[in-house]
């Protein structure tokens, strides 16, 4: 076994026992220097090892060291609603998955008649249907799908893994599906967590509707910028792209036939979820008594209520879907990360660790002294770097636990908006392999050489980063007042 190999996880350990050994400094109490040795071992893990079985440690390490009991762990990170969120929003999405539906969204958007003769229409089609289908399922599950149509076709046409153009079509994939999932906080646990923790940390009550008002301008944002770098910085040669791609993607959508029922009843099952999501911010003033009631019902309940509906009906005597299946479409590695981060956002904002009064000690005056724009402007550059070597979402919960409490204490900027851009540029996991599941897709499967995403993944993160500054935060502190 390579030495390099325990490298990461080595440093992990010496930073735990470090923390775990040394007396604590005001304003650090001995359960914040023992929480800081395991967040910090938890970071680095989840960078050099996975996400999976490493958050399972975190959670252990926490009631092993006495920072907390081994019931108020488990009630922070397992119990939360979070978890049961992701569980059933991913039983929908497999059932679409499972019935078709999805496949046939994405051939919709690649055989619109207005691409014919324009093979940057159709680029863009191809594209713009991985924005969407990703804005409301799984970015892993919507590369893998587009992914799957562009394989075969671009083989099709005469294109070989490591050619221009094929790289950066699978690199446009895999960047839009990322980018999308800023527009929504369907499927997307981390925009239902900072929905969760602004009504904490600011009392701003945010649902679907107010999420989706600067999302999806923000989602479409980042994929014209996609686009526009695609089309005029990388300029693949599309020679070979002509009427042949139009005619396979024709033929193969009408190979899936006529919309069956199962696939109407997952549309209509789905449908009806999303509308319980929107229901108490587009009709509270009509109808105050049931938008109260479904309000007070959470994110979780609808999904659960669909999910297993879709156990329940059953089409030729046979369920829309079956637990098992609905189990398999499940990532549970991501479930693992959510119930992780929850636990150590709790104990990180806890008075009693002295964290807290750490982080303000270092934040507070470099929010109150430096001019806003240049605090939102690091907390930024900051996001974006540490999203192209680890998760997204340990990234966006990091950079927002530092700089948004701080923003907060200090009575600087729109805590609200700061808290969205963050994440939002938590997005821009474009340039290496380790920073999505969707980049590792790419570049594992041989389309995309490491060094061309690298070159070209950087190139549009820094347009995201000025994206995020000048546009995406004055559009939020607008309209989250």
């Amino acid at each position: 076994m390579s030495i390099r190999r325990w490298i990461g996880p080595g440093l992990g350990i010496v930073f735990l026992l470090v923390f775990l050994i040394l007396p604590p400094s005001e304003p650090l109490t001995v359960a914040g220097m023992r929480t800081l040795g395991i967040f910090l071992f938890t970071v680095i893990w989840w960078a050099t090892v996975g996400i999976g079985y490493p958050s399972f440690i975190c959670i252990a390490l926490l009631a092993i060291t006495g920072v907390m009991t081994p019931q108020a762990v488990f009630a922070a990170s397992w119990g939360n609603y979070l978890v049961i969120f992701i569980l059933a929003v991913f039983g929908i999405a497999q059932c679409l998955k499972l019935t078709g539906f999805s496949r046939r969204f994405a051939f919709w958007f690649l055989t619109r008649p207005f691409t014919e003769g324009h093979p940057w229409l159709t680029i863009a089609m191809f594209l713009l249907g991985s924005l969407f289908l990703g804005s409301i399922m799984s970015g892993t599950a919507t590369c893998i799908a587009f992914m799957a149509i562009a394989e075969p076709m671009i083989e099709t046409l005469g294109y070989k893994k490591g050619d221009r153009f094929a790289a950066t079509l699978m690199m446009g994939i895999a960047w839009a599906a990322t980018a999308a999932f800023v527009m929504t906080p369907i499927g997307h646990a981390s925009n239902v967590m900072l929905i969760d923790w602004l009504m904490v940390d600011t009392g701003y009550s945010m649902g679907f509707p107010e999420w989706m008002a600067i999302g999806v301008p923000t989602g479409l944002l980042f994929f014209l910028l996609i686009l526009g770098y695609i089309r005029f910085i990388i300029r693949p040669d599309i020679s070979k792209f002509s009427s042949d791609a139009i005619d396979y993607m024709r033929q193969e959508k009408n190979k899936i036939g006529p919309m069956k029922s199962e696939e109407k009843i997952t549309v209509l099952v789905f449908l009806l979820v999303v509308a319980l999501w929107m229901l108490p911010g587009l009709a509270g003033n009509l109808m105050p008594g049931i938008s109260n009631y479904v309000n007070g019902l959470g994110f979780a309940i609808p999904p659960i209520l669909g999910a297993c509906l879709l156990c329940v009906i059953r089409i030729k005597d046979q369920p829309l879907m079956t637990f098992q299946k609905w189990m398999a479409g499940v990532p549970w590695e991501t479930i693992s990360l959510i119930a992780a981060i929850m636990v150590i956002r709790d104990v990180l904002g806890s008075p009693d660790t002295g964290i807290p009064q750490l982080l303000g000690n270092i934040f507070q005056p470099l929010a109150s002294s430096a001019p806003f724009f240049v605090y939102m402007a690091i907390g930024q550059v900051w996001v974006s770097i540490q999203t192209n070597i680890m998760s997204n979402m340990v990234s966006a919960c990091l950079v927002y636990k530092a700089l948004v409490p701080a923003a907060i204490s200090s009575g600087v900027g729109n805590a609200v908006a700061l808290g969205f851009t963050i994440f939002a540029g938590a997005r821009a996991g474009f340039a290496l392999p380790s920073a999505t599941t969707n980049t590792a897709l790419i570049t594992g499967g041989g389309w995309v050489p490491v060094g061309f995403m690298v070159r070209h993944g950087f190139a549009v993160t820094i347009g995201i980063v000025l994206v995020c500054i000048f546009i995406v935060y004055p559009l939020a502190s607008i309209f989250y007042q």
